[in-house]
Parts: structure tokens; C-alpha cells; sequence
């Protein structure tokens, strides 16, 4: 998926389809982009996360400073986050180095998604999340665990263990609180966006 395709895809996820169509949503999409800096933190991230992969690195690292001053939020330019990425407000949210996430990820203020740290275990190892996930407020996710599709992490909740798919996980340690339909069958959870299109082999 190219950088302008990944871009458009992370700005729909933004906005909600079913209440605004046609101009109106493009219109409402380019004033987020204009106006909102949890979506400029995302459209800088995408460009720092291109450039860490080539041989102009150490100006990916003055992108990213230059979104945490701006909007609050700090994404390290080697995490690898799907299109549809939403910060629903981007005060406070941390994203490591590593950290994987699939299509329709959506993260709350305050969030750290990253290393547990020096002590443990699976020190300098990162989370990765399935498709459809949410992540809320000052909720904190280290480590070498992985959060299944369509799950949603509740707020203030720590998660140091693997969490499975469609379900609720709330408290500290978090523990399943409720079970969810799978996404498939039930779109009012959250906004899907685009899948990656893979290039056509040569």
C-alpha cells in the first residue's frame, strides 16, 4: 500500500462514513487534517515511518519530535501500524519502537504501547495488536503479548498477558470483563478501514 493510500486511509478512519457522504465527508476529512492535531501527528508519523527506511533516518526522528511538541503524542518512527490508525486525542499517547498493529487501530489520550523496562522478562520486547482494536485512556501495554482481533482494552488497564480475540479486558492486571461478537458481525463497534492492497507480482 503506498504512503498516500495509507494516508487516506488513516484520515477515513477518522471520520465516521455513515453520517457524512459525498463532498461533505471530504470536506470534514481535510478540515481534520487541517485543524485536528491528533490526525497531524498520524500524516507525520507515516512520513518519518518512510524515511526511517532510507538513508535520510535521522531527520524521521526530527518528524517525530516535531509531532510530540505538536500534538502531545510520541510514535516512534520503526513501529509498524496498519492503515486506518485513529488517535481519538493524542495527549499522552506512546507508541514503541517495535509495536505491530493490524487495520483499525484506534488508541485513546494517554496510552503507552511499548518496553516493560529493565527487570523483566521481555525487556526490549513489544506488543502487537489483531485488527478492529482499541486501546483506552491511560491504558498501558507492554511487553512481548499480543491483543487479538477486535479487542478492547478498557481504560487505566495494564496488560502483560496475551489477550484473545473479542473481548473486553478492563483492571490491573486486566482481565476479561465481557465477550464480543466477532467485527464481522457486528460493524457498530468501530469504523473498518481499507485493507492493504498487495502490488500485482512482476
Amino acid at each position: 500500500m503506498s504512503l498516500l493510500s495509507t494516508i487516506e486511509a488513516d484520515l477515513r478512519s477518522n471520520v465516521d462514513p455513515t453520517r457524512r457522504t459525498g463532498l461533505g465527508f471530504w470536506v470534514w476529512v481535510i478540515g481534520k487534517a487541517l485543524a485536528a492535531p491528533q490526525v497531524q501527528v498520524v500524516i507525520l508519523f507515516r512520513i518519518a515511518h518512510a524515511l526511517a527506511k532510507t538513508p535520510l533516518r535521522p531527520f524521521s526522528f526530527v518528524i517525530r519530535t516535531i509531532g510530540l511538541v505538536w500534538s502531545g503524542a510520541e510514535i516512534h518512527p520503526d513501529a509498524q501500524l496498519s492503515p486506518g490508525l485513529a488517535l481519538a486525542h493524542s495527549s499522552g499517547v506512546m507508541i514503541g519502537a517495535e509495536v505491530k498493529t493490524g487495520i483499525d487501530f484506534r488508541i485513546y489520550p494517554g496510552a503507552v504501547l511499548g518496553e516493560p523496562g529493565r527487570g523483566s522478562a521481555n525487556f526490549a520486547k513489544f506488543p502487537t495488536f489483531g485488527d478492529h482494536v482499541t486501546v483506552g485512556a491511560h491504558a498501558v501495554v507492554l511487553g512481548n503479548v499480543h491483543v487479538g482481533h477486535g479487542s478492547v482494552v478498557g481504560a487505566n488497564s495494564v496488560v502483560t498477558k496475551d489477550v484473545p480475540d473479542n473481548v473486553v479486558v478492563a483492571g490491573s492486571p486486566a482481565r476479561i470483563v465481557r465477550y464480543l461478537l466477532p467485527f464481522d458481525e457486528d460493524h457498530t463497534r468501530s469504523i473498518p478501514a481499507p485493507a492493504p492492497v498487495e502490488s500485482p507480482a512482476d
